[in-house]
């Protein structure tokens, strides 16, 4: 065990033994006594209180009693100062003993839903500040602790808990003073008073504040933005927000367009270009497709490889050609638009179906084009559509298939439904006989199995074979 770590142990230690020796003893911290150490401090008084806040906050003691005996001792005016920097001295240190302590060890160890909050937390920085310290439910003491674990900047934090800690510091050191006068029998009693509550007043509708300064970061909280967001934060000289297109780049550059400045890279290509994404590793990336299903993808692999701030563009390229006034053009208008989004309230609520096609495509008898005609039907209605690939069926799944003259490119069809929600499985067995491995498959196309097939149709409303 080297020195750091022992030293790390021992300060830990004794922090432990602080805390319960103050709880111990928290009875003595009181108005009064408080009170009378400031006035036995004489012209020193102001930093010995200082020096008990920032004391307190490190060792959990409540400072709403201290706040308030600064109004009574100091007034309104230096008793907020005296408060709020006293306050913030000792969440500083909270913040720089619990970084010590254990941020490197947090970094390491977290993972999965961990990971992703203390990412959201970091990402949002200021602004999670001005949350927290502005909306009066979460544990001060215990906040601080747990702040200095993740990597926002010390600056942005002193800075931000001192300026978002003002107003609450300034409605309980009036209120303070408002009861030291009531004692006294000062004048202006009711006035003072009302003035008190209406500081309260003030605290407690502070979160309708707090929901206009997240602004945009809570759509990167939530790791979407719709296409009217965007449109709005790339008009912003100073907005650093880029534009990933996974489409592929006959449709990136065909008749639908694109986003003007936007960065193509096609989904299935993604995985061995993310090296040349790593300049906007650490940036608002909005990505965008047809819709939001592939893009959903991309989006999940982005966050996986360390992109903090991945955005998905909720109503896609559609949404996009709205915003600008005018609609895709003629045939390239996406055909899942009207078909629910998965992930929504409304998706897989209706009935299941299991759609088996044995036929190869582009037969006479379109047998797998009626197929996915019916899957995209039963979309639209809400329901839950599988599509299985057996015998020549699975043809359908190849990527690249040349597609005969006046012919649907189903291909085209099969990738946009599964955009909107359709699960399509391969046999595995067909796909060897046709040599066919992953890499051939349309993106989004799974491998199966008879046993899963089975699982399929057991728990289907509906099955139907072509």
């Amino acid at each position: 065990m080297n020195r750091r770590t022992l030293t790390r142990i021992a300060l830990f230690v004794a922090l432990a033994a602080a805390i319960a020796l103050a709880y111990a003893y928290r009875g003595l911290l009181n108005v009064a006594a408080l009170e009378s150490w400031v006035k036995s401090a004489g012209a020193l008084g102001p930093l010995l209180y200082m020096a008990v806040y920032a004391i307190a906050t490190v060792l959990f003691l409540p400072g709403s009693v201290i706040t308030l005996a600064g109004g009574a001792l100091f007034g309104p005016v230096w008793g907020t100062l005296y408060s709020l920097t006293g306050a913030t001295a000792g969440a500083t240190v909270a913040f720089l003993v619990a970084r010590y302590l254990a941020s490197e060890w947090v970094h390491r160890k977290a993972g999965g839903w961990s990971k992703q909050l203390i990412e959201g937390v970091e990402q949002e920085g200021w602004r999670f500040i001005a949350f927290v310290r502005l909306v009066p439910l979460f544990p001060f003491n215990l906040l601080n602790y747990a702040l200095g674990l993740t990597r926002i900047g010390l600056l942005v934090y002193v800075v931000g808990s001192y300026v978002f800690m003002f107003p609450g510091a300034l409605a309980y050191t009036y209120l303070g003073y408002a009861g030291r006068e009531a004692v006294a029998g000062g004048a202006g009693l009711i006035q003072k008073g009302l003035l008190a509550l209406a500081l309260l007043s003030v605290v407690a509708f502070l979160p309708r504040l707090v929901k206009r300064l997240r602004g945009a970061a809570a759509v990167t909280a939530n790791g979407k933005i719709s296409s009217a967001e965007l449109k709005q934060r790339l008009g912003r000289r100073h907005d650093d927000m880029f534009v990933l297109d996974v489409r592929a780049a006959q449709d990136y550059s065909g008749p639908s367009g694109h986003i003007p400045g936007a960065i193509n890279v096609p989904l299935d290509e993604l995985p061995r270009r993310l090296s040349e994404l790593k300049p906007y590793r650490d940036r608002p990336l909005a990505v965008v497709c047809r819709t939001n299903k592939m893009s959903g993808k991309a989006v999940q692999l982005l966050c996986e490889t360390g992109f903090k701030q991945a955005l998905l563009v909720e109503d896609g390229m559609v949404g996009w050609q709205r915003q600008q006034g005018h609609a895709l053009p003629a045939g390239q208008e996406n055909t899942c638009a009207a078909m629910p989004v998965p992930g929504s309230a409304s998706a897989g609520t209706g009935k299941t179906i299991t759609i088996i096609i044995q036929n190869a495509p582009y037969k006479g008898d379109n047998k797998a084009w009626h197929a996915l005609r019916l899957a995209g039907a039963a979309l639209v209605e809400d329901m839950k559509v599988r599509v299985h690939l057996l015998d020549d069926g699975v043809q359908l799944a190849r990527r690249g298939h040349p597609v005969p003259a006046d012919a649907v490119d189903l291909e085209k069809l099969l990738a946009e439904l599964m955009e909107c929600g359709l699960e399509v499985r391969a046999c595995g067995m067909a796909l060897q006989d046709c040599k066919l491995d992953r890499r051939g498959l349309i993106p989004g196309v799974q491998p199966g199995s008879m046993t899963a097939l089975a699982g399929w149709v057991k728990d289907s409303d509906v099955v139907l074979t072509f």
